[in-house]
């Protein structure tokens, strides 16, 4: 799971029903939001593989297809079932007061050149 720095709210607990995926956005980065048997997982949106949307993909169980190539994803891990070389990022969800906050890590700092 990728180290939370900082926290979005992404959507409401209402927003998600169970068995389906959303894509939405943690700042300027698209994530895909899961709702398995009323928990909430995020993994990365962009599928590792083929680049599709895992968010739009096809859910059974904790399973995502994705869209393009039909990969399947764990999203409770991000492990890849059809690949074992290739997972999704996983991301920190946190639950307050009915709205539902994805952790990311921190943007890197380009402060510009280096001079010595």
């Amino acid at each position: 799971m990728e180290q939370a720095d900082i926290f979005y709210t992404v959507a409401k607990c209402d927003d998600i029903e169970s068995g389906e995926g959303k894509i939405v956005f943690a700042g300027t980065t698209r994530v895909a939001l899961f709702n398995y048997n009323g928990e909430i997982f995020c993994i990365q949106n962009n599928c590792p593989h083929a680049g599709g949307h895992l968010g739009l993909g096809a859910v059974k169980g904790c399973i995502v297809k994705c869209p393009r190539h039909d990969w399947g994803f764990d999203f409770t891990t991000g492990k890849c079932k059809t690949d074992p070389r290739y997972s999704a990022k996983q991301y920190e969800v946190k639950i307050e007061d009915g709205n539902i906050l994805v952790g990311l890590p921190a943007p890197e700092q380009n402060n510009g050149p280096e001079f010595l």
